[in-house]
Parts: C-alpha cells; structure tokens; sequence
C-alpha cells in the first residue's frame, strides 16, 4: 500500500512558530552475539617492539704497552727488587699494585716483570690532572695496612706526626711512582744473608752443645755400670788360695813324682794330645782347674764345661763322670 501524502500545513499570521526540543542521542546499541558465547568490547592490547639480539665482535685483548716514564724502573732500585720478590706470583696485593701502576689486573707468569719494569705515571697532557684524580681514588680505596705494606714494598718511611696519617702516605706513594729513584743506602738483600748466616752459626752452636751435653750425660751414666762390672766380676776357682793349697795338698806325690819323672826324661816339644782313654778323676780336676782359669763364672755354665771337657779329651762321653 502507498503511504498517503503528507499534509502541508500553513501557518496562521501572527502565529509565533515553535521550535522543536533537542532529543538525547540514543543509546549504542548492544553488538551483535553478545552475551556469555559473544566477542567483548575490551581495548586491543598494545603490542611491544620486538628487539633483536645482535651479536657484535668480541673485543680484541690488547696486549700491556709498558711506557717509559719520567723514573728509574723499579727492578734497577736494589730494595725494591728484593721486597717483590718476596711475594709469590699469584699474591692478590701484586694484583693490587699492578692495577694501580697500569690500570689493569696482570697475568700470575708475567705481573712481576711487568711491576719491575715500571718507571714512572706516563700521563698525556690534556688528560693529566684527570689521571692524576683517579690514581689518588684509587690509593685512597686501600687500607692504612696496604699502604703501609706499599710504602715498605717501595722502601719509602712510614712517617711520622702528619705524614702517618692517610692522606700523608698517598701523597708520599704517589710523588714516588710520578718518578720513581732509589731512597735508601741501605741493602736489604746483604742483611737478609747475614742474618741468615749468623741463624746458621748459632743454630751450629746450639747443636755442638747438645750433642756435647748429651755425650757427658751418657759418659756419666756409662762410668758407674762399668765400675760395677769391674767390681762385681767374679774371682775364678784357680785364683782362690784356699783351691790352690787344696790342690797342692790332694796331688801331693803324685805330681811331684810326675815332675821329677818329666824332669829326667826327655819331654818332647807339643803337648801330647789326650784320647778318651786318658779319661780319669784326677785328670778331669786337673783339666777343670785349667778351664777355670779362662772363663767368667757369671756367665759359664755346667754345659760349656762339659764341652771343654770332651773337646779336651778326644770327643770323650764324660756323661757318666757328670
């Protein structure tokens, strides 16, 4: 169906027209599929810039440029040289010391050489005083014991009064590495030596006199045990009066027959050797007081007699004279 066409309607004069009231803008309408299954109505997130890693060239090492500076190297002043080689290689106050002189930490093979082969601050002119500023920071870090360990490594006093405060000892430490020269007539190296002679010599003198001590102490201990050996020794039967009358007297005619017998014949030049027939009581006394004569009764015993005895008279049994 057509829509009727709309009526014109035509104002009466003297008519005051009246203008329509502004309406509200309506109200956004709701998205389509919205609800708990519908897309929200959230802001997009903002996406960061992706940064790409870029892996540049490793750093050279630059190899130490020693400089020659305004001073004598520190390897040509005597007591310097010998006080750094007191410390070992890998000692972390050399580190220290080659940190401050070249502004960096050496190899452990090379930080002594390179240390005795300084000669004083090189600084550019433009750059000097800057320099200069960092080097005074940098012995300011160290504690008053490293600075005096440093100032005893470079044979500089200690001072006294101002001079041993902080600040004194940095001042000192630095006009000497500006130009560095020899501050002693002393030589520590020919004292270190003598000093180690004369430990040696009175380490020498104290081992003569114990040894010494030690030799008397036992020379004293040993000289009573031998006098009481000596005395203690023990008289053998044939040096007892008593055993040598009562020799005399039991043999008697016996011997004396024998003697004047041996005196009238002619007696031959070896003894004759005895067979186990020559075996009898009177030769066996007389055998035994020979034997007696010869030996310790502290230490000769029943056994011994009786080997004497048979070697004596031809590997004779003397068991049943026992």
């Amino acid at each position: 169906m057509e829509a009727p066409p709309p009526t014109l309607s035509t104002p009466t004069p003297g008519a005051v027209e009246s203008t329509p009231a502004p309406q509200p803008d309506p109200a956004p309408a709701p998205a389509l599929g919205g609800g708990l299954g519908g897309s929200s109505s959230r802001p997009s997130r903002e996406r960061k810039q992706v940064c790409r890693l870029t892996i540049g060239e490793p750093k050279k090492k630059t190899k130490l440029e020693i400089k020659s500076g305004k001073g004598v190297k520190l390897g040509e002043i005597p007591n310097v040289a010998f006080r750094i080689g007191k410390f070992t290689r890998k000692d972390d106050f050399l580190k220290k010391i080659h940190n401050l002189l070249y502004r960096k930490p050496g190899a452990y093979l090379v930080i002594k050489k390179n240390i005795l082969e300084f000669s004083g601050f090189f600084y550019e002119e433009s750059l000097a005083q800057a320099e200069l500023e960092k080097d005074t920071n940098k012995l300011a870090g160290f504690t008053v014991e490293e600075l005096n360990l440093l100032l005893d490594t470079f044979d500089l006093p200690r001072g006294k009064g101002d001079d041993a405060k902080k600040g004194g000892k940095v001042n000192r430490i630095l006009d000497f590495l500006s130009s560095p020269k020899v501050m002693s007539d002393k030589d520590l190296a020919t004292m270190e030596s003598k000093k180690k002679m004369k430990r040696k010599r009175a380490a020498g003198r104290k081992k003569k006199k114990k040894s010494a001590s030690a030799a008397a102490k036992k020379g004293k201990a040993e000289g009573p045990k031998k006098k009481a050996k000596k005395k203690a020794k023990p008289t053998t039967l044939a040096d007892d009066s008593s055993d040598d009358e009562y020799s005399s007297s039991s043999d008697g005619g016996e011997d004396e027959a024998s003697e004047s017998e041996s005196s009238d014949d002619s007696a031959p030049l070896l003894p004759l050797k005895k067979t186990p027939e020559h075996v009898t009581p009177d030769a066996l006394k007389k055998e035994i007081r020979h034997i007696l004569k010869s030996v310790d009764l502290s230490t000769f015993s029943l056994k011994d007699m009786m080997q004497k005895l048979s070697a004596e008279f031809g590997g004779a049994d003397l068991k049943p004279h026992k």
